[in-house]
């Protein structure tokens, strides 16, 4: 037996770019990395302290499947706050993570030969999720120069007989951009019309610069048709708790919860005791982080748009740019193998976020270093391309 053999949803689904690009920067020294989206904030004392304890309480056998009580109504009564809609238990589950969140999902709303359509550029992984559900991801292209923001025309466009779900990300991965309230009010139209299901991507609802996001949930008749996913891992810098929640429709959700329980049993319960205190613990440290990726993001906003051939939409949240290089456009992968090599900076190739007319020429960066970093990797980068000019 060889490859040939195996799961023909696996084999076909590709490596992640991100981690490509993180093991070839270890050759070097040196290395500035702008890569992948981990907070370099430690996990705040205070939750390590508290999950301790409980652990020391006798917090270390299983979890219910659908999430640790005390975690589950803290949730409840914040996200009930944040939308207005009276949530109950059978709407909430707590994943491992808003990946599992993500996979969880897809496995419970699709079939084979099912499609998700999803504007571009979106996070990497999405393609991943749907295939191994035996589905297609359709990614919507949109244009820079119209920031990034889909319009009902281009939905339209990707709509086929097997679409079933629309998928949205906001604050988004890769661009940073934030849905308006006008396209979701148009985004929620549009699932009705097409009776689609909205899985919202929400994990970076907390990490903004404006005005606080809104959720397509709370558009009239999107309640049940809407599954928020979110995460403990950027806002509150606790990757490697993992730990995450789904928020949706009950109909949905009994389902979904099967796919836990089959899959892990139940979320780890000292990381569900960590976010329990985390969101019901002192936030002072948490709105620094954000603070802290205002500046960072705004340091590099400035100096990329001050370089020649480089342009750049500003976020409105996460930590992340995703500038339009000149130098990038014929093949952006080539692009950062080439300033890993001569300058030691990391970032992610554009290629994986979206189809060529989206993203030819874009690359991301990820502000997950200090400020002093960012400022020598625009040095650094904007050495490479006068050397290249």
């Amino acid at each position: 037996m060889d490859s040939k053999s195996l799961n023909s949803r696996v084999t076909a689904q590709r490596f992640s770019v991100i981690r490509d690009m993180v093991a070839r920067a270890k050759a070097y020294d040196d290395v500035i990395s702008l890569s992948i989206g981990e907070p370099d904030f430690d996990t705040p004392a205070f939750v390590c302290e508290a999950a301790m304890r409980d652990a020391m309480k006798g917090f270390t056998h299983y979890a219910p499947s659908h999430g640790d009580e005390d975690l589950r109504a803290a949730l409840l009564q914040e996200i009930r706050r944040k939308t207005g809609i009276p949530y109950g238990d059978e709407n909430l589950l707590i994943t491992t993570g808003a990946m599992h969140g993500l996979l969880a999902v897809m496995l419970t709303l699709l079939s084979e030969g099912d499609e998700v359509i999803c504007p571009a550029p979106c996070f990497s992984d999405y393609q991943g999720h749907c295939g191994l559900a035996g589905a297609t991801l359709v990614m919507v292209p949109t244009k820079f120069s119209e920031g990034f923001i889909p319009s009902r025309e281009d939905l339209q466009a990707c709509l086929t007989p097997h679409t079933k779900a629309l998928l949205i990300n906001s604050p988004c991965n890769p661009s940073g951009i934030v849905l308006p309230p006008e396209t979701l009010d148009m985004m929620a139209e549009f699932a009705l019309e097409h009776d689609l299901i909205v899985i919202s991507d929400e994990v970076y609802d907390r990490i903004t610069f404006s005005a606080p996001i809104e959720s397509i949930s709370t558009r009239p008749g999107m309640s049940d048709r809407t599954v928020i996913l979110n995460s403990f891992s950027k806002a509150y810098a606790m990757t490697g708790w993992r730990v995450g929640f789904a928020v949706g429709p009950a109909w949905i959700m009994r389902e979904m919860i099967k796919v836990l329980s089959y899959s892990i049993a139940s979320t780890n319960s000292p990381g569900q005791r960590a976010a329990f205190h985390a969101m019901t613990g002192p936030q002072d440290e948490f709105l620094a982080f954000v603070d802290a990726y205002r500046r960072r993001t705004d340091l590099a906003y400035r100096r990329l748009i001050a370089m020649p051939d480089v342009q750049c939409i500003k976020p409105a949240g996460t930590f992340y740019l995703f500038p339009h290089i000149e130098a990038a456009e014929k093949d952006s992968f080539a692009f950062a193998v080439d300033l890993l090599d001569k300058e030691h900076v990391v970032v992610v190739p554009g290629f994986p976020f979206g189809p060529d007319q989206t993203v030819r020429g874009c690359i991301r960066l990820a502000c997950t270093v200090s400020e002093e970093k960012i400022a020598e990797a625009m040095d650094r980068l904007e050495h490479y391309l006068t050397r290249r000019s």
